[in-house]
């Protein structure tokens, strides 16, 4: 921990604040900085710094944002105050307020950084940072409340001096009295918050009661605390990277039939080796790379579910990710609707009508987008090619479209469903809703791509023949044989 402020050595604070921002690359390559100022000591001493001390590189634009919760009838009050000191400082300041009064310390937070993130959009500059004045005791304060809460290391990290998209915190390697004592020599104006005094935060009860009787039970335990969450950020980090390698060894190579919405998809069979112990940590870290924040709680679940479920099944997860069985294969697939129905193709646009001598066309169906082409020869680019004898122009009349209720198509030994032959062709349950079928339109299904041999389909004296590709990254990459 640092001690740059003995003897009220501003001048040394202020290197040694230069120092640390350096180290971090707080401000590397910024082209604006947006100070998150409350108008309490510390944040007003984080733009006095900022604003007196040329820490921002050259060039960049200083900036204030104030965030009104409307807690108080004087909460306006203290805005036109930041403002007015903004101004006579030369910095714009920005000012947003709540619609209502906000009720909790974490819907005060949500509101908070929502304000902020906008006015850092608003700047409209290619790189715009907002600088938020948390110190070494808020760091202490966050890992004893995780700690309470069962954290793991991730947690147990703390406040992270940076963090996407583009939040600093300069002021974290110092402590609030290193900062008081800074700002009383530079005569830093600021505003005392009453709420920092009720106790009905969380917040304030640690810092009011709980951290100074620990400090003096375990002298050095705020240091130690803010320090520990150094070294939980080196481990979580360290442990990232070591799941990761794992992950890399678990994933299915891109050509094994992904769906169009994967995320990640693992091999179950090598998935289930692993320990009761090692399980939940890769699955919670394949989840956080596809989008998903699991608790204990929805680890534990996606343990389970793993273990014990059979394909075809899927579980919902936080953040719009599902996971589903599939085939030997777990899927992380992101999910903007429910799946569709295997219904109505007859809907514009859902479908595409092979009726002239050549051509190419799509559509798009239940997250699945179909590419179509057809002529008188084969394109090597499409994996799923057809044959259609054709007897006079203009060409045979097909529709490729998704496939319905009841469609059956015509096999050697006789008729089957073509959800059946979907089953077995191993089409993941997330795919076999949109999966396109050629057909005569308003008759037979003569084709389902990906799912049976390409027929060669010979018209009586044909004149010449018709290719019909389909390209649909859900299906397997070649027709498996009838």
């Amino acid at each position: 921990m640092t001690v740059a402020t003995a003897g009220n050595d501003a001048d040394a604070f202020e290197a040694d604040f230069r120092r640390r921002a350096g180290e971090i690359q707080a401000f590397a390559g910024a082209r604006a900085v947006i100070v998150a100022a409350s108008g309490g000591l510390d944040s007003m001493t984080l733009l006095h710094l900022l604003r007196h001390c040329g820490s921002p590189p050259r060039g960049a634009w200083l900036h204030a944002a104030h965030f009104d919760h409307a807690m108080r009838p004087e909460s306006a009050a203290d805005a036109r105050w930041v403002a007015e000191v903004c101004r006579e400082w030369g910095v714009p300041a920005h000012v947003g307020r709540a619609a209502k009064p906000v009720r909790t310390e974490a819907e005060g937070r949500a509101l908070r950084y929502q304000f902020l993130e906008a006015t850092r959009r608003s700047l409209a500059v290619a790189n715009a940072v907002v600088a938020t004045a948390h110190t070494a005791d808020d760091q202490a304060e966050t890992v004893l409340f995780r700690i309470a809460r069962g954290s793991g290391p991730a947690g147990l990290a703390g406040v992270r001096p940076w963090r996407e998209p583009g939040v600093a915190r300069p002021l974290l390697p110092f402590r609030r009295k290193e900062v008081r004592a800074y700002a009383r020599s530079r005569s830093v104006p600021f505003r005392d918050d009453p709420s920092n005094l009720d106790s009905r935060w969380v917040r304030n009860r640690l810092r009011r009661t709980i951290l100074p009787a620990l400090e003096e039970a375990v002298p050095g335990a705020s240091a130690a605390l803010a320090a520990h969450a150094t070294s939980s950020r080196l481990q979580s980090r360290a442990l990232d990277e070591f799941l990761d390698e794992r992950i890399a060894r678990l994933a299915v190579p891109a050509d094994a039939g992904p769906l169009p919405s994967v995320l990640l998809s693992l091999d179950r069979d090598a998935l289930l080796l692993l320990s009761d112990a090692a399980l939940p940590l890769v699955l919670r870290r394949a989840a956080a790379r596809a989008g998903s924040d699991l608790g204990r709680g929805a680890t534990a679940a996606l343990a389970r579910f793993a273990r014990r479920s059979q394909s075809g099944k899927r579980i919902d997860l936080p953040g719009g990710v599902v996971a589903e069985l599939a085939f030997g294969r777990l899927h992380f697939l992101a999910v903007h609707a429910p799946p569709p129905p295997a219904a109505s193709a007859t809907t514009a646009g859902r479908q595409v009508e092979v009726d002239s001598p050549a051509g190419e066309a799509g559509y798009a169906h239940g997250g699945l987008k179909v590419d179509v082409a057809w002529g008188p020869s084969r394109l090597p680019a499409f994996p799923h090619v057809a044959s259609f004898g054709v007897v006079a122009s203009p060409s045979l009349r097909l529709v490729v479209r998704p496939w319905m209720p009841g469609d059956r198509v015509a096999m050697p030994y006789g008729r089957k469903k073509v959800k059946k032959l979907l089953l077995e062709a191993r089409v993941p349950r997330s795919a076999r809703a949109a999966a396109p079928v050629v057909a005569v339109p308003g008759g037979p299904v003569l084709w389902v791509p990906g799912a049976m041999a390409a027929p060669n389909v010979a018209a009586p004296r044909p004149r010449r023949v018709l290719y019909v590709h389909v390209s649909a990254p859900t299906l397997p990459a070649h027709s498996p044989p009838t």
